[in-house]
């Protein structure tokens, strides 16, 4: 049996919904899961129910009207592997985050975030297709984790900063 003898040989640099950095960042905790929700993915709200936001993973186009951040991962409440439908989900609406995304490689940094919508890839962030979230940039930051099932997920770090419009070109 193999003994256990460092911690950082071979130590993944993120996971999905991994906070990436120590800036300024906002995360609302006052939201309930509609349905599953994966860490690293794109959340929408739902509605309020008992001065609670209920939100839920994207999965069709008409979410995108309502991004609200990315779905942070929690020891304590992800204890398998996404948010179950009623629990208490941790949603990053400003900073910078690991999302899940169809990039296999870097992003070009400052380059605009789309979100996926439809389709086995709703919920992940990609440079093209999808609806464009304002205000969300891509760092230029890249890796791969391996899950516990040994498969490869892409990840790439967001710098979301919401806004109600797209600000306007410089002169």
């Amino acid at each position: 049996m193999a003994v256990q003898t460092s911690y950082d040989n071979n130590m993944q640099i993120a996971m999905p919904g991994m906070r990436s950095d120590s800036t300024h960042q906002i995360t609302d905790g006052c939201n309930a899961a509609q349905g599953a929700i994966k860490p690293g993915y794109v959340v929408a709200r739902v509605s309020v129910a008992n001065d609670k936001r209920v939100v839920k993973q994207v999965s069709a186009a008409g979410d995108a009207a309502n991004l609200m951040g990315i779905c942070r991962f929690s020891h304590y409440g992800c204890v398998t592997g996404q948010y179950e439908n009623g629990d208490a989900v941790n949603v990053m609406t400003w900073g910078r985050i690991w999302a899940v995304t169809t990039l296999t490689a870097a992003p070009t940094m400052g380059a605009d975030v789309n979100v996926l919508t439809s389709g086995a890839d709703a919920g992940k962030v990609a440079a093209t297709g999808g609806s464009l979230a304002l205000g969300w940039k891509f760092t230029g930051r890249f890796t791969n984790y391996k899950n516990s099932a040994g498969e490869t997920i892409h990840l790439a770090e967001v710098q979301i900063r919401n806004q109600a419009t797209q600000p306007a070109a410089s002169e």
